[in-house]
């Protein structure tokens, strides 16, 4: 099967030779120098096809994506699954880049926020299982909202519990995800933070000090939600440039730690998503 992927993602290579993600430039992330435009995988987890899941992801790491975003509840284990058939044996500078705070369940129901101990170290076990990792690179802690305490289990312990798997060696590098300003000034001072993933994008900017801070300290932010979920604005498109591109190379300007990573479904919109590096719209 990923020989067929691999086999359907080059129908498009003769139409984006030019285009590598390394067009974007490059930063350092889980000790790896990296593209800043990387991929996320949330979207191959719906009622996509094995062999055009599989056709992406080869093809986004043949275009130089490094930074793979998911998540073991992404169709509860489904994309995972996904990533570890096509990229096996993984590139040695590729970032997996999961997520911890949730509890798996069988009632068909969304995973639900859990940061007991337990759950987190449940779901690097799956990580660490499904995509045949011993250490994954990097892990962020996703957490629920702006209250610092959630199901009994404060922001703090909680990343306290995310340190000592550091330490205990099931993750490399520890970042946060969906966090205040004021949660990623006091897990810094602790930690420190690998990387921020939060929602930021050109039609919802409301992240831009914690955007601020990241460039001040030389942290990678990854926003999620790039193309501005339902966010009508857009910024100006230069010649030829698509909407979805506008948005993307904006994010690019905006910040030199920004981190791109946009997810598709379709290998055609994963290269022109990758095209969107080569272009610097204004700020």
């Amino acid at each position: 099967m990923r020989k067929q992927a691999k086999e359907q993602g080059r129908e498009h290579i003769m139409a984006t030779d030019a285009t590598d993600a390394t067009d974007a430039g490059v930063i350092s992330i889980a000790g790896r120098t990296v593209p800043r435009m990387g991929f996320g995988a949330m979207q191959l987890r719906g009622s996509i096809r094995p062999e055009d899941a599989l056709a992406v992801l080869s093809r986004a790491v043949e275009l130089g994506v490094r930074v793979i975003d998911t998540a073991w509840y992404y169709g509860s284990d489904v994309v995972n699954r996904f990533i570890a058939e096509a990229l096996r044996p993984y590139p040695a500078d590729l970032v997996l880049a999961t997520k911890a705070g949730a509890r798996a369940n069988h009632s068909g129901n969304p995973p639900q926020p859990d940061y007991r101990p337990g759950q987190l170290r449940a779901g690097n076990d799956r990580d660490r299982t499904v995509l045949g990792l011993d250490t994954v690179p990097l892990t962020h802690l996703r957490w629920l909202g702006p209250d610092d305490a959630y199901g009994g289990v404060t922001f703090d312990s909680a990343f306290e519990t995310m340190l000592a798997m550091q330490a205990e060696g099931r993750i490399e590098h520890v970042g946060l995800s969906n966090v205040t300003l004021g949660q990623l000034r006091r897990a810094h001072a602790r930690g420190p933070v690998a990387s921020v993933s939060n929602m930021f994008s050109y039609g919802r900017q409301g992240d831009a000090p914690t955007v601020e801070f990241c460039a001040e300290n030389g942290i990678p932010y990854l926003p999620f939600g790039p193309l501005g979920y339902g966010a009508a604005d857009t910024p100006p498109a230069g010649r030829g440039q698509t909407a979805a591109q506008a948005r993307l190379a904006w994010l690019l300007a905006r910040s030199p730690v920004t981190v791109v990573i946009a997810g598709t479904s379709s290998v055609k919109h994963l290269e022109e998503n990758i095209a969107a590096g080569a272009q610097r719209n204004p700020v």
